[in-house]
């Protein structure tokens, strides 16, 4: 979904989220740290600029452990998409919330947010996140 994102910027982002994922494959705590410290820095450095995008957000809660801290910037990059009139992104970050709720067994919550996130993909033409969409939503349903 770089749709909005200058390449580079994308790839910036896209690289970080590599490197955070191969540390942690590779037990390399030092190295995770120091790249979600460089994804963080990038947000915050881009948050008032042009350069400005819920994909940065959405991709720096995704690797935020703390589940409180995590949905805090989830609802930051949601509130960008949602000024930019970004739908595609809208559904994706509302989902990812959803998804993190799921995990820590709040099945209500994550239920609430699946019910708006299906909503929002509904207009979209991204088959796979509503498919995920709804397995997660008949998950809770269980």
């Amino acid at each position: 979904m770089s749709s909005g994102i200058a390449l580079p910027f994308f790839d910036e982002i896209h690289q970080l989220a590599v490197d955070i994922v191969n540390a942690s494959a590779e037990g390399d705590t030092k190295a995770l740290w120091r790249n979600y410290q460089a994804l963080r820095k990038l947000c915050e450095n881009n948050e008032f600029s042009p350069r400005n995008h819920p994909f940065q957000w959405e991709a720096l809660a995704d690797f935020t452990c703390d589940l409180n801290q995590a949905l805090k910037i989830y609802r930051k990059a949601l509130r960008y998409a949602n000024e930019k009139n970004l739908i595609d992104y809208s559904a994706s970050i509302t989902f990812a919330m959803a998804n993190r709720l799921y995990d820590d067994g709040e099945r209500d919550a994550a239920r609430e947010l699946l019910v708006e996130a299906d909503k929002l993909a509904q207009s979209t033409n991204d088959l796979e996140l509503r498919r995920e969409i709804s397995a997660l939503l008949l998950a809770c349903c269980e």
